[in-house]
């Protein structure tokens, strides 16, 4: 449920950017007509914006006192038109909307294109969970646990604290196990990574061994290789065609699909290809509870 409000919740603030120019537009159009007699003038610092405040009477005879908007620094003692409107009194020009309007285009399309980014994961998201599939192949993966889509745990998730010492200088690490739904060990994962580099995977196996997911260097952004500890390599991780980020495909060393998972933010949806050995659900499952984990 609370993801389903997450993804609602993106449409309506991007509508309630444009709460401040509407404002502004119904103050500088309908707003009551006013003298308003300024007082003061004055910047809190150097990024601050200016604050000027005084009084103001409008044409019924109705006063008031506070904030003055739309001013420059010069408007210090003197008596300026202003309109008052919900938001108070502004002085119409481009002075009052360059910064309300400026805002609000920023957060506008910030969060329409996250809007747009939302639609486009749901959209690859339904597909994904219209194909047939074993109950346990399909999951829905947070940073916390996995689970079937009838609501069953498949997978879980516990933070571990990170070691005294640093992996390498400059390295910084974050860990967590992976268990399956009975409690049993499937995987450590350590996420790592420098101020300069992208963060790659370790997930070691409970026999010991392990595997590496390491971003792919040069010209491919969004692709991984999949190794074992001793260089041999074993798949790939490949965005899917048209997308840099949030729909992936596991592959095997001859290029047959073994896992796909999508985000649909914040969670993923994960589908386990029929056939595909349990080494790829393990490194599926550490890459898809990676993404939302943070290097310490």
């Amino acid at each position: 449920m609370r993801f389903r409000l997450f993804r609602a919740a993106i449409p309506l603030v991007a509508l309630g950017a444009l709460f401040w120019p509407t404002m502004l537009t119904y103050t500088f159009l309908a707003g009551e007509r006013a003298t308003a007699q300024v007082a003061e003038c004055h910047q809190g610092g150097s990024r601050s914006p200016l604050r000027c405040s005084g009084t103001w009477r409008t044409a019924d005879g109705d006063s008031g006192s506070g904030g003055v908007y739309g001013l420059g620094s010069s408007a210090a003692g003197r008596t300026v038109a202003v309109r008052v409107g919900p938001m108070g009194p502004y002085r119409p020009g481009v002075r009052a909307v360059a910064l309300p309007v400026s805002v609000s285009l920023f957060w506008l399309l910030s969060f329409g294109g996250l809007t747009v980014r939302v639609h486009r994961a749901g959209r690859r998201a339904r597909r994904l969970l219209a194909e047939p599939a074993l109950p346990e192949h399909l999951l829905t993966v947070t940073g916390k646990a996995a689970h079937t889509l009838d609501g069953r745990r498949s997978a879980s998730v516990v933070p571990l604290p990170a070691p005294p010492t640093p992996p390498a200088p400059g390295v910084r690490a974050t860990y967590w196990d992976v268990h399956d739904g009975a409690g049993r060990p499937v995987c450590r994962v350590e996420k790592r990574g420098t101020r300069k580099s992208l963060p790659e995977l370790v997930v070691w196996e409970p026999s010991g061994g392990g595997h590496v997911i390491r971003p792919t260097s040069g010209h491919s952004p969004g692709h991984y290789t999949l190794s074992a500890f001793d260089g041999t390599p074993v798949g790939t991780v490949e965005p899917f065609a048209g997308t840099k980020w949030g729909a992936y495909a596991f592959k095997d060393l001859q290029g047959v699909v073994r896992a796909r998972g999508v985000c649909r933010m914040p969670e993923w949806v994960l589908r386990l290809e029929p056939g595909a050995p349990p080494l790829f659900l393990r490194l599926a499952l550490a890459f898809t509870t990676g993404q939302r984990r943070q290097i310490r």
